[in-house]
């Protein structure tokens, strides 16, 4: 008999900011590296020959905290990685029933066979998986491994194992961030799920679904999702929105908008989107109502490998609903496709809440600078992929 230890990676970035991450590499989140030790320790004293995993960042840095008690390495299998999103990688899930609705509906309605446009079913990622853990069991007759992988591929390879019709992936649910399957292989065909989606090492305060509001393991986020859309600084409705936006801004972080020049915010604006037309854009609701502002400014090139932050503001009534990640998404997304390192935002010393916003997404800060506003902390954050 060979144990396989198939265990989902800890919490990243697509988990949080409620995007499409199939095979697009994303870093894990400040949370993911609390997780870990927890994962760690669930390890520590159980015996592994050997570590494996996807060659995603999610998933090997994962690995390493399996690895690391037993003096292991992690070896990385491309055929281990999660489901190939095709066309919808990085786009926000609450975009895809606007832009592909009759995909949508059907990868809702039937996702064991609905595909997302040039990518793969939940199925099809699963088989992949599991025959490259079959590989691995040859490989490991009579030992014990672990395999450290992603949601979509655990669900259709688990689907597999139990012997269930594709139909029936329902009854395996989701597991949480770095949940644990134990399966006991007799020959790589015969197939003993001994347990699944067990996440039991992490404490509550820790689990991803508690997060973002899942009440159980087949259910949905209940936190708001937004997507977004240009905000044309040409259109008057747009411009007057983005110029509004900015004043709210201004006003929470100087207590005043006398400083903002709408014209030249507009100007910049302009020049931002001829470098990316996601510059500036609008989150907004269902109903296509804009509730958050992400403007950034693309122009700026005083530090090479830097994408500076131009302004982040949720409408009041928003605020405190999860959305702050799916914003942060939306930056890293465009200035991760524009090739920067760096996130980098400009803070200033007396705004409180705008401060709490970049700690608690692990921003670093290296100096302050001053401008006619007054003081102001420069705020860093890493977002390139190794």
């Amino acid at each position: 008999m060979t144990t396989v230890y198939i265990i989902r990676h800890a919490e990243a970035e697509g988990n949080v900011y409620r995007r499409c991450h199939g095979q697009y590499d994303s870093l894990l989140t400040p949370r993911a590296y609390e997780q870990l030790p927890f994962l760690a320790k669930r390890f520590e004293n159980v015996p592994l020959d050997a570590v494996y995993a996807s060659d995603l960042f999610r998933a090997r840095t994962t690995a390493k905290a399996v690895a690391a008690p037993h003096g292991l390495s992690v070896e990385t299998r491309p055929v281990l990685r999660e489901i190939d999103m095709g066309d919808w990688e990085d786009l926000t899930w609450a975009e895809l029933p606007r832009v592909w609705p009759e995909e949508y509906a059907q990868w809702r309605a039937r996702p064991w066979e609905a595909a997302p446009p040039h990518g793969e079913s939940v199925m099809q990622a699963g088989r992949r998986m599991l025959d490259g853990v079959r590989a691995l069991v040859r490989q490991h007759d009579g030992g014990a491994i672990a395999v450290v992988t992603h949601g979509s591929a655990i669900r259709g390879a688990l689907t597999i194992a139990h012997g269930f019709a594709p139909e029936q992936m329902a009854e395996i649910g989701w597991g949480d961030n770095t949940c644990v399957a134990r399966l006991d292989f007799d020959g790589p065909e015969q197939i003993d799920v001994v347990y699944e989606n067990d996440a039991s090492h992490l404490p509550q305060a820790l689990s991803t679904f508690a997060s973002i509001g899942w009440t159980d393991n087949k259910g949905v986020p209940t936190t708001p999702q937004i997507w977004f859309r240009r905000a044309d600084p040409m259109n008057a409705a747009d411009a007057e929105k983005i110029i509004a936006f900015m004043r709210e801004l201004h006003r929470n972080a100087y207590g005043t908008d006398a400083g903002l020049q709408p014209d030249a915010l507009l100007h910049d604006v302009v020049r931002a989107q001829q470098v990316s037309p996601r510059a500036c854009c609008f989150g907004c609701a269902e109903d296509g109502e804009p509730v958050a502002l992400v403007y950034l400014k693309t122009w700026y090139d005083a530090e090479p490998g830097v994408g500076l932050v131009g302004g982040f503001c949720i409408d009041a009534a928003y605020r405190g609903h999860g959305l702050s990640g799916q914003i942060l998404g939306q930056a890293i997304s465009v200035y991760r496709m524009l090739g920067k390192e760096y996130l980098a935002a400009h803070v200033g010393v007396d705004n409180v809440r705008a401060q709490g916003f970049y700690q608690k997404f692990r921003f670093e800060q290296r100096g302050e600078y001053a401008d006619a506003n007054g003081s102001h902390y420069r705020m860093f954050k890493r977002i390139a992929v190794d």
